[in-house]
């Protein structure tokens, strides 16, 4: 299994689910949901996203997350929260 491929694959689903979330349900500005949403994990941002039909992120995803190796789990874990960090440092800036 080319654990970098799964990964990357349920990278692109969990940042489309949360871009998503935060432009068009939540009730907050996209600053304040990607705010909330920093501190939280590759793995329970894919949960929190899991059954949503429009972006295929399955219980599958969630065992794939679990037992990928852990080197591969942080690299992404990190560029995760690197991407939400970017996203939350180019919103506050135009808020300014």
């Amino acid at each position: 299994m080319d654990w970098r491929e799964v990964a990357e694959e349920i990278y692109d689903k969990v940042t489309r689910a949360l871009d998503y979330w935060c432009w068009n349900v939540s009730g907050d500005t996209a600053l304040d949901c990607y705010c909330a949403h920093q501190d939280r994990d590759f793995y329970s941002l894919a949960e929190e996203f899991c059954g949503w039909s429009r972006f295929k992120i399955t219980e599958k995803d969630l065992e794939l997350l679990q037992s990928m190796p852990d080197d591969i789990y942080e690299e992404y874990n990190n560029k995760l929260q690197e991407a939400i960090e970017k996203v939350v440092d180019k919103l506050s800036q135009e808020v300014v």
